[in-house]
């Protein structure tokens, strides 16, 4: 099948977090599989001041007219991903900007006349270019719009995070329409969510993991849509994310000091010590080292650490290492706890540092509130990280819990805690310290995790499946006289 991908990131070219690493490896795997690839995102600024992509033979232009922008633009063809085309809706007035979506922490004012672009942007392609996809899968609210303005192909909408929707007032609604020139106009006349017009206009919503489909048709985990997605014909369908395993392999991670397998932790014994050193933070043999990389927000049950400062200083025989930028108030609190001589801390978003603590770490901390999927308890489990997470979402569905019975069956993976609250929390840690006790069961747990297959090999057949059922539905309306818009 020939398949349009749209998103507003993807690695290696942006990235801020799980949705830039699903996208990219998802749209080079599909390729790798015989698919046609078209993958195209916004020519940030960043990419440009990196140098990909040949700004002098734009592929495509466009005028201010189609595009509602004083500048017009321009497609931008990139290199490869794999065997998958990349390319870059330039508009310098919209992208060329810091931040993909805002900057500390508040949002772009023009975000709905962004994305309002650079989706009619990719429309444009598609009519002038004669791509003519089989399928157009869109990715969380920055292509909302895909779905509504196409009448003629089939779309796969995947909600990455339900909690983030694209609302803005009606009275944006006069930029986005100046973004679709003579195209189709925005429905209706009130405040806009663009998540949720994808969502009622797409031929099938897919989400990141079983347990987060179920979750997000109730109230407590919908935010204001799961009565939408509750009634959705067909059922929003749960495909489990897979990570990278050519980027995450702790047998040759560049960012590491050595390798290691399941068979031969040597390599994970250096990462380790390289992790110390680079916190300047000792760690002996016998004292558990906890890791955390995570966006600093409340999703992350970075609030729990708060509740649990005291206990945090009583325990002085683990080791804490804690990574990741955010919200001040949560950036603060990681800043206060580097202050407790077995807490160490970088507010950074680092690659290199991410690897270092995932592979180094003996334990992970992943204490989500919600987790539609989650990547880092996967990478954990794969360089014989024991996950430390909450029962929810992608966590429940990728992390089997140690206890009496998954320990004799050989398939305990992680430390899994029922209830989000800090006792909960605390309940766990006490769990991994004890565990990390018995260095025979810990090692089996080690070697359990490492021989997950969490690579997206499993996951294509089900993309694969998607895609042929929204076509095959099309064609057959098409073909009884019904609608082929939904």
């Amino acid at each position: 099948m020939r398949i349009l991908q749209l998103a507003s990131e993807a690695v290696p070219f942006a990235k801020t977090g799980g949705l830039g690493d699903v996208v990219g490896a998802l749209a080079g795997r599909l390729a790798a599989a015989g698919h046609e690839i078209d993958l195209v995102l916004p020519y940030y600024g960043s990419i440009a001041a990196s140098g990909v992509g040949d700004e002098a033979r734009p592929a495509l232009r466009f005028s201010p007219s189609q595009l509602g922008t004083v500048e017009g633009g321009w497609l931008v063809s990139g290199p490869p991903l794999g065997a998958a085309r990349t390319w870059f809706v330039a508009v310098p007035e919209l992208f060329d900007r810091e931040g993909l979506y805002g900057i500390d922490g508040a949002d772009h004012p023009d975000n709905l006349l962004r994305f309002a672009a650079f989706v009619r942007a990719a429309m444009l392609a598609t009519e002038e270019l004669k791509w003519a996809p089989d399928v157009v899968h869109c990715h969380d609210w920055q292509t909302g719009l895909a779905p509504v303005w196409l009448s003629e192909t089939p779309t796969v909408l995947t909600i990455h995070n339900l909690a983030y929707q694209g609302w803005f007032p009606a009275a944006d609604r006069l930029d986005a329409d100046a973004a679709v020139g003579a195209g189709p106009r925005l429905p209706g006349a009130a405040d806009l969510n663009l998540l949720r017009l994808g969502i009622e206009a797409a031929d099938q919503v897919t989400t990141v993991s079983p347990t987060y489909a179920a979750e997000i048709v109730r109230p407590e985990f919908g935010c204001g849509l799961a009565a939408l997605l509750r009634d959705l014909d067909p059922p929003v369908c749960g495909i489990l994310n897979g990570i990278d395993i050519d980027v995450w392999n702790p047998a040759d991670d560049p960012h590491l000091p050595a390798g290691w397998s399941a068979d031969d932790l040597a390599g994970k014994r250096e990462a380790r010590r390289a992790l110390a050193v680079e916190f300047g933070l000792g760690a002996p043999e016998g004292v558990p080292v906890f890791g955390l990389v995570s966006r600093l927000v409340d999703q992350k049950g970075i609030g729990l650490l708060d509740e649990l400062r005291s206990r945090i200083a009583d325990w002085g025989g683990a080791r804490f290492v804690l990574l990741g930028t955010g919200e001040a108030r949560y950036e603060r609190l990681l800043t206060e706890l580097a202050e407790l001589p077995h807490v160490a801390v970088r507010v950074a978003f680092d690659e290199r540092l991410a690897h270092l603590v995932e592979g180094g770490s003996d334990f992970f901390l992943m204490p989500s509130a919600f987790e539609p999927c989650g990547l880092n308890q996967m990478i954990s489990q794969r360089y014989g990280t024991v996950p430390i997470v909450h029962r929810t979402g992608g966590l429940a569905d990728s992390v089997t819990p140690v206890n009496l019975e998954t320990l004799a069956a050989g398939t305990a993976t992680g430390i899994v805690f029922e209830h989000f609250d800090a006792a909960g929390l605390e309940w766990a840690i006490g769990e991994a310290m004890r565990l990390y006790e018995d260095p025979p069961t810990y090692r089996r747990v080690q070697a359990a995790g490492m021989r997950l297959d969490h690579s997206w090999d499993g996951r294509l057949p089900e993309y694969e499946a998607v895609y042929e059922r929204v076509r095959t539905r099309r064609r057959t309306r098409s073909a009884v006289g019904e609608p082929s818009s939904c």
